[in-house]
């Protein structure tokens, strides 16, 4: 308890140089902060875009689905059913229906192949927001039938909102699938493969259109807390009752985005590297200051009798300090920074619009605040700093008492 006092009366008789040394530690935790948080962000924007507007965080299936997507493998799934899912595993909030199927799409003089979805408007929008990404008409009129498809689907056929949108292709178990549809709503999908391919269906429509009556290819649950999805997956894939299906995570059904993710993150730890070894150095050069600074206090302790031990001790204790000190104000200071970027994410330019759309992001650098970052960066950059201090340590050890009493 009398080396800590000792060690707190230290710092405090050089006000200067104990602040130096702090504010070394805090640039270096709001530069780590900033940068793995913008890094965290940009990823979570990827996989909030692809993933809500495909394969959901997870979804239920047919056993042979996976292996063999096509109608025939429809999983039996009627509103009974669904129901019964939601009450059964208390981690889902609501879950999104989906039947689909790839089809030839045509307009009065165009065609090309278009990936028809259909969907339940209500928990679809629930989900990922879709209405929201209107760009002309409505996303379905209970009353009324019709098809939404994607704005750049709706300029390769050359058609607008009250145009016909003819469907052709093949239903369940070999039946043939063809309807007339008229353009209800034009929508901006946020995946541009999608955008130029996508026609919604109302979830009834499809299932008449495909001759699958309460059959889906897929159902999405969406988990009350978006952290739990592994666990309701292992829990769904646990029940006997329910041995006629399979459950996935997203990253089981998107392994490229995975491996995006990995090659981006790669790419962010080389950068961060980079910046741990500046970190490094702005740390040591202050410590080499203070040490240098105060050597001849060292050489006169020691000559009057202190232990060296007792004296590495001190020096020890003084840099625990400083060091828990300066990673502490550096998140207390990055926190609230973070978090207005959080909320107002930085803009690009009109002119990043179309690169950022082909990886299904808008033009912006959006920052997290995932708990894991202030974590992470606060005990790597209080570990270098714990690193550091060993110079002084080993020079209090190899001090020479008498030319540094002279200094």
């Amino acid at each position: 308890m009398l080396l800590i006092k000792l060690a707190w009366r230290n710092l405090w008789r050089s006000r200067r140089r104990t602040w130096i040394t702090i504010s070394s530690v805090i640039f270096a935790v709001i530069l780590a902060l900033f940068l793995q948080s913008m890094d965290y962000g940009s990823q979570e924007l990827m996989v909030q875009n692809t993933v809500r507007f495909t394969t959901g965080y997870a979804q239920i299936q047919d056993t042979l689905y996976q292996d063999e997507p096509n109608l025939d493998n429809a999983m039996v799934a009627d509103d009974a059913f669904m129901a019964e899912i939601v009450e059964k595993f208390t981690d889902i909030e609501y879950v999104v229906p989906r039947l689909e199927s790839v089809m030839l799409v045509a307009g009065e003089i165009k065609s090309r192949v278009g990936f028809v979805s259909g969907i339940s408007p209500k928990n679809e929008h629930r989900f990922n927001g879709i209405k929201d990404r209107l760009e002309a008409g409505e996303f379905f009129n209970q009353e009324e039938g019709g098809a939404v498809i994607g704005t750049e689907l709706a300029k390769n056929l050359d058609l607008s909102l009250g145009d016909s949108l003819v469907l052709f292709g093949q239903g369940f178990q070999g039946s043939m699938a063809a309807g007339k549809y008229v353009i209800v709503g034009l929508v901006r999908h946020p995946v541009p493969d999608f955008n130029s391919r996508i026609v919604f269906l109302q979830l009834h429509e499809a299932q008449w259109l495909f001759d699958a009556y309460d059959r889906l290819t897929h159902l999405k649950l969406v988990p009350k807390k978006m952290r739990h999805a592994h666990r309701l997956v292992s829990a769904v894939n646990a029940e006997e009752s329910l041995s006629g299906y399979r459950a996935y995570t997203w990253e089981e059904l998107q392994p490229e985005l995975v491996q995006t993710i990995a090659f981006d993150r790669a790419g962010t730890l080389i950068f961060l590297l980079i910046l741990y070894i500046v970190i490094g150095f702005g740390i040591f050069g202050t410590i080499l200051t203070m040490t240098l600074e105060r050597e001849k206090e060292f050489g006169m302790l020691i000559s009057i009798g202190m232990l060296r031990g007792r004296l590495a001790t001190v020096v020890f204790l003084e840099t625990l300090i400083i060091n828990f000190l300066g990673v502490l104000l550096g998140v207390l200071v990055a926190f609230p920074i973070l978090i207005y970027f959080y909320y107002n994410p930085i803009s690009l330019g009109a002119g990043l619009e179309e690169m950022m759309a082909e990886y299904g992001m808008e033009a912006i650098l959006p920052f997290s605040l995932n708990p894991q970052i202030f974590v992470q960066q606060a005990l790597i950059v209080f570990g270098i700093s714990m690193v550091i201090v060993l110079y002084p340590l080993v020079r209090i050890a190899r001090l020479d008492v008498l030319q540094a009493s002279r200094k």
